[in-house]
């Protein structure tokens, strides 16, 4: 049976997460802990499995604001992979939401959500790969990032734009993995190099991203929608 997670299901749910992902527990925790209060987890108890759905907005010019979600973190345990839970859950979110969009990180997975509705093409602006670098910025807060974010997404012609509480879980997100912003980006460091995501326009190449409309929403595939930061 699908249902909507409780807090109590916390520990089960980031053994989940952390066995799906292969993330340390302490990022498990992080995540679980910032999807139960900032969206809606579903759980399917019985099959280890689970997704959340992320509130965010679909803008576009001459048109009113159309809410749905994103779709974020679908996991099942490898126990109990390829029984189909995953799918349950995602049939089960066609009656929350207007609208799905998400970004699936490989082939397989575009694929995989393609054969299941998902196919209205998003752009996703790339990010930049750049050698390691000392950021001169001073640490900026939130409400500064965001109302740049939101003055910039409005702009478009059609974007998807995250309230500020979950462009708040992206940053945090980032600086919990050592990260930074920096020049409209949100940077994540590694050994060797800094990965920067954008989250203002200027980008020229683009990631594919993917939605499912659940209600009749004209020019969508005719100007695919702009999506700064998807959680991934």
């Amino acid at each position: 049976m699908i249902r909507t997670a409780t807090v109590k299901d916390k520990a089960a749910l980031q053994e989940i997460w952390s066995a799906a992902f292969g993330d340390p527990m302490d990022y498990a925790r992080f995540a679980v802990e910032n999807c139960l209060t900032l969206g809606t987890v579903l759980y399917h108890q019985e099959g280890m499995s689970c997704l959340t759905l992320f509130p965010v907005s679909l803008h576009r010019k001459g048109k009113r604001p159309l809410t749905g979600a994103y779709v974020y973190g679908v996991a099942t345990h490898p126990s109990k992979q390829k029984r189909g839970y995953s799918s349950l859950l995602l049939y089960h979110t066609s009656k929350l939401a207007k609208f799905l969009v998400l970004y699936p990180a490989t082939e397989p997975l575009h694929a995989f959500y393609v054969k299941r509705g998902f196919d209205v093409p998003v752009h996703i602006p790339a990010p930049l790969v750049k050698q390691p670098f000392t950021p001169t910025d001073n640490t900026p807060g939130t409400p500064a990032l965001y109302a740049d974010y939101q003055a910039d997404a409005l702009e478009q012609k059609s974007a998807f734009l995250w309230p500020r509480s979950l462009f708040d879980f992206a940053y945090q997100e980032c600086l919990y993995r050592g990260g930074f912003a920096h020049e409209g980006h949100l940077c994540y460091p590694s050994s060797s190099e800094i990965t920067c995501k954008p989250f203002l326009s200027g980008s020229k190449t683009f990631l594919g991203g993917l939605a499912r409309f659940h209600v009749r929403t004209s020019g969508v595939r005719q100007t695919p929608p702009l999506f700064y930061l998807p959680l991934d």
